[in-house]
């Protein structure tokens, strides 16, 4: 009787593995996504002039598909997939024709969202990519370009490291900066420690020193 229960058990079991929804591993370069479809995110909107504010809004992301597999051997930028987003103000009315201001966040990237694990080769496509002729900017927490469009702008795109999607967005003119950033991000503290921690792990691998050669005399 145990030894049949514990066969119907296993069968069960094995069935079961069949009925769980795959989920995508990383390719053989190392690259997968880490956002799923319904994930939200809130950014600051923010444009000043002259030293005035003249916009400080709130807008919503909302991720809705296009997460498709990723090639397994990814040689050009332009053949990452395009994950698709709706994008509102927070109130949830559309962004009508104040969606034109991402005319400049296209001069950067035409991605809100890349897939994590292997950003050296993200930036290696990126910059192979005749469309753009940014530069990589990358910390401990955030992978992404800078451009100097035409001398006349400058423009800062970053994404978060750990799922990939748009972090930072800043063009700044002669006189103004307009900027997008996403709320609830990783204290720049953190970035800071995780930046220098060789820095830091030397200077209190001194003082340990210090201390114990003082408490010698």
């Amino acid at each position: 009787m145990m030894k049949r229960a514990l066969q119907l058990l296993l069968t069960i079991s094995f069935a079961t593995m069949f009925l769980i929804s795959p989920v995508a591993a990383a390719t053989s370069q190392g690259l997968e996504w880490n956002i799923d479809v319904g994930d939200q995110w809130n950014f600051d909107l923010t444009s000043v002039t002259d030293g005035v504010t003249e916009m400080d809004e709130v807008l919503y992301f909302e991720s809705t598909g296009g997460l498709t597999t990723i090639p397994n051997i990814l040689t050009d930028w332009v053949s990452l997939p395009e994950p698709s987003f709706d994008v509102e103000w927070a109130n949830g009315t559309s962004l009508g024709w104040s969606a034109l201001i991402f005319i400049f966040y296209m001069v950067a990237v035409d991605k809100w969202a890349v897939p994590i694990g292997n950003y050296t080769l993200l930036g290696e496509l990126y910059e192979d990519n005749v469309s753009y002729n940014g530069t990589i900017y990358e910390t401990s927490s955030y992978w992404g370009m800078d451009v100097d469009y035409l001398g006349q702008l400058a423009v800062h795109v970053d994404f978060l490291k750990d799922d990939g999607f748009l972090a930072h967005w800043t063009v700044t003119t002669e006189n103004g900066t307009l900027s997008m950033i996403r709320q609830g991000l990783p204290s720049d503290i953190i970035g800071l420690i995780t930046d220098n921690i060789l820095y830091i792990g030397v200077g209190v691998g001194v003082l340990i020193l210090l201390a114990v050669v003082c408490k010698k005399k």
